[in-house]
């Protein structure tokens, strides 16, 4: 059964049937996280916070898996 499309950043108080998880990274990765977080702060971008990266990271892992 295919779903919608989800908005992996919807705007704030529309997260509500989103679920909560706790993630554990490497500190490479985390590193990375924060450069494109301050890219994103600097350019002027939407969605820096590093949850914003991970859900956009999630989704696009998830999608490409079909």
């Amino acid at each position: 059964m295919k779903q919608a499309p989800t908005d992996p950043n919807p705007p704030y108080g529309e997260k509500g049937g989103f679920r909560k998880i706790t993630v554990t990274v490497p500190p490479d990765v985390y590193e990375r996280l924060v450069r494109e977080s301050a890219r994103r702060k600097i350019a002027g971008e939407p969605n820096q916070l590093l949850s914003a990266l991970l859900r956009e990271a999630v989704y696009e892992y998830l999608n490409r898996l079909g």
